[in-house]
C-alpha cells in the first residue's frame, strides 16, 4: 500500500468515527425532546378554563336575549291592542289619542322594567284595505300603523359592551273585508240593583252601563248598523216611550210576562189589571225602541245624535236624564231574551243579508218573586200566559230562573244570533233566597231546573255563544268585577278577554268584533 493510500485509508476513518459519534449523540439526546414534546400535563386544565369562560359567557348572553324576546312579545301585543282600537276611529279622527291609550306607553297596557319611546302613530290610504270595499282619501284614511321600541337593560352583557338591547314591534290594522250590517239588540237590566254606585266607575251602576251603550253606538256604523234597546222589567206600552223622551218621567212597571219562545216578530204580552168592571188588559213590552240607525248622522260623524231615541234613552243628550232603575220588580231576563230575539228575526228577515247580535248586559242574578211581599211575576192565567211552580225550570216558571235565561240564549245563538255578555259585578256562588226569596244569589236554582246551582257568573257565561259549544269559545263572554258594591273577583272572563275588565273597554272590545276590525301587514300597499 502506498503512503498515499494509507493517508487516505486513515482520513477515512477518521471520518467514519466523527460521523458515528455526532449520530450517537443524536440519537442519545432524541428521547427527551419527544418526551418534552409529548408531556400534556396541564394543558387540558387550561382548555377547561377557555371553554368554561365562553360558556358562561354565551350563558349570560343567552339570558339577555331571552329577556329581550319576552319584551318583544309584550311590545307586540301592545302595538297589536293599540292597532286594533285605533281602527274603529279612523272616521271620527282620535284614531292617535286612542292608539297611545292602548299602546306601551299608555295608561291601559303600559309595560314596566323596561324604556319606551314614544309610540310612531301613521296612517295612510291603503289600496289593499280599499278592495276589501273600505274607502279611504286625503282626509279619511284607512289603515292605522303602530310602531313601538323597546330599550332594555342588560345584567350580564354589559360586562362585554352590550349595556342596552333595543327591541320593536310594528302592526297595523283596518276594518275587515265585506263588513257585516248587523241588527243589534242591547238587553240592559234596570231592577233597582243598578241603583247601587260604582266607585270604580264614579256613578251609579245604570250610568255606568248607559256610558258604555254610548261608547257602543260611537263604535258601529249607522249606514249599516242598526240598533234597538230592550230592557227587564216590563212596562206598559203606553209608558214605554217615558224612557226615551227626555220627560224625566219613569215607564210604568208591570210583572213579567211572557212571550212565546218560538216567535219569530215582536209582540205585546196582556196583562190584566183591576176586577170586574173595573178590570182593564194593558199591553206590556221590554223594547224601549225599535231598530234604527239614527245614532249617528253618518259613520265619520264623531258624537252620537242628540234628537235620536237612543242617545236620549241612555241619557247622553243635553238634558234628558236616560233610563232610570225600576224598583217595582226584582230581575228575571229569560222573557226579554225571547223578545228580543223575536225582534231580531223580524228586523233580519226585512232586510235581507244582515247578521244579528244581541249584547246582555246584567249581574246575571235572577232573583224575581211571587208571594205576599213582591208580586214579580204574571200569575194570571187569562190573559196569559202566566208563571208555573214547576220544580224542572221550563220557562215560564219561578224555579230556575237563571237556567231559564241560559237557556233563552242558547236558544237565540242556534238561531244564528251572536249572543255577547257582559257581567256586571256577577256573584262567583249561588246562595239560598233569604225570608222573601229575593236575596241570595241565583236562589230559585238552589238544586232545582235545568241548570241546578248555577251561580250568577255562571249564568252570564253560559249565555254568551260558544261557552257550551265544542270547542269552547270564550271571546263572547266579558266581566267588570271592579264593582265596589256587589264585586266578586272570583268572576272573571278567560283568555283574550281577561285583562278587559271595565265597561269602556268592554265596550270597545265588542265593537271591534262586531265591526271586524283586524290585524293585516303593516307592509300592505
Amino acid at each position: 500500500m502506498s503512503r498515499l493510500e494509507r493517508l487516505r485509508s486513515r482520513k477515512a476513518f477518521r471520518e467514519s468515527q466523527r460521523t458515528s459519534g455526532v449520530r450517537g449523540t443524536i440519537c442519545r439526546r432524541q428521547p427527551f425532546f419527544t418526551a418534552a414534546v409529548a408531556d400534556e400535563r396541564g394543558q387540558v386544565l387550561v382548555w377547561v378554563v377557555m371553554v368554561l369562560a365562553l360558556l358562561i359567557g354565551v350563558s349570560a348572553f343567552a339570558v339577555d336575549v331571552g329577556h329581550a324576546m319576552l319584551v318583544r312579545k309584550q311590545l307586540q301585543a301592545s302595538a297589536d291592542a293599540a292597532a286594533l282600537a285605533a281602527a274603529q276611529h279612523l272616521a271620527d279622527g282620535t284614531w292617535a289619542s286612542v292608539a297611545m291609550t292602548y299602546s306601551g306607553k299608555g295608561t291601559l297596557n303600559g309595560y314596566g322594567g323596561y324604556t319606551l319611546d314614544t309610540p310612531v302613530i301613521t296612517t295612510k290610504c291603503s289600496s289593499t284595505v280599499k278592495a276589501y270595499g273600505v274607502a279611504c282619501s286625503s282626509t279619511m284614511p284607512n289603515l292605522v300603523i303602530v310602531q313601538e321600541t323597546a330599550h332594555v337593560n342588560t345584567f350580564f352583557a354589559s360586562v362585554m359592551g352590550f349595556k342596552t338591547l333595543t327591541v320593536n314591534a310594528v302592526s297595523a290594522a283596518a276594518k275587515g273585508a265585506r263588513p257585516t250590517p248587523y241588527n243589534v239588540a242591547i238587553v240592559l237590566d234596570t231592577t233597582n240593583s243598578m241603583n247601587l254606585y260604582d266607585s270604580n266607575c264614579g256613578a251609579t251602576q245604570e250610568q255606568c252601563a248607559e256610558n258604555a251603550i254610548a261608547t257602543i253606538l260611537g263604535g258601529l256604523d249607522p249606514s249599516i248598523d242598526k240598533v234597538s234597546l230592550f230592557t227587564f222589567p216590563a212596562m206598559e206600552v203606553n209608558s214605554a216611550a217615558n224612557d226615551s223622551n227626555c220627560s224625566g218621567r219613569a215607564a210604568t212597571g208591570e210583572p213579567y210576562t211572557f212571550p212565546s219562545t218560538s216567535a219569530t216578530s215582536l209582540s205585546t204580552m196582556p196583562i190584566q189589571t183591576g176586577s170586574g168592571r173595573s178590570a182593564t188588559t194593558i199591553q206590556t213590552t221590554y223594547q224601549i225602541t225599535g231598530f234604527l240607525d239614527t245614532y249617528r248622522s253618518s259613520y265619520s260623524a264623531k258624537s252620537l245624535t242628540s234628537s235620536s231615541l237612543l242617545t236620549q234613552a241612555i241619557g247622553q243628550s243635553s238634558g234628558c236624564p236616560g233610563m232610570v232603575p225600576n224598583d217595582t220588580q226584582n230581575t228575571y231576563f229569560a222573557a226579554t231574551i225571547y223578545q228580543a230575539q223575536a225582534a231580531l228575526d223580524a228586523e233580519q228577515a226585512a232586510n235581507p243579508g244582515t247578521e244579528n247580535a244581541m249584547i246582555i248586559l246584567s249581574d246575571g242574578n235572577a232573583t224575581a218573586v211571587n208571594n205576599s211581599s213582591f208580586q214579580d211575576m204574571n200569575s194570571q192565567t187569562t190573559p196569559g200566559p202566566a208563571v208555573n211552580n214547576s220544580t224542572n225550570g221550563i220557562y215560564p216558571s219561578l224555579y230556575g230562573e237563571c237556567g231559564q235565561a241560559v237557556d233563552a240564549a242558547v236558544a237565540s245563538t242556534a238561531a244564528g244570533t251572536l249572543v255577547f255578555t257582559i257581567a256586571y259585578g256577577s256573584p262567583s256562588t249561588s246562595t239560598g233566597g233569604g225570608m222573601n226569596g229575593n236575596q241570595g244569589n241565583c236562589a230559585s236554582d238552589r238544586g232545582y231546573g235545568k241548570h241546578p246551582n248555577i251561580t250568577p257568573c255562571q249564568d252570564m257565561q253560559q249565555m254568551s255563544s260558544g261557552w257550551s259549544g265544542t270547542p269552547q269559545n270564550t271571546s263572547h263572554f266579558f266581566s267588570d268585577y271592579f264593582d265596589a258594591a256587589q264585586g266578586d273577583t272570583g268572576c272573571q272572563a278567560a283568555n283574550e278577554n281577561q285583562t278587559t275588565t271595565n265597561l269602556q273597554d268592554i265596550a270597545e272590545a265588542i265593537v271591534t268584533q262586531l265591526e271586524q276590525v283586524r290585524l293585516i301587514s303593516p307592509n300592505a300597499p
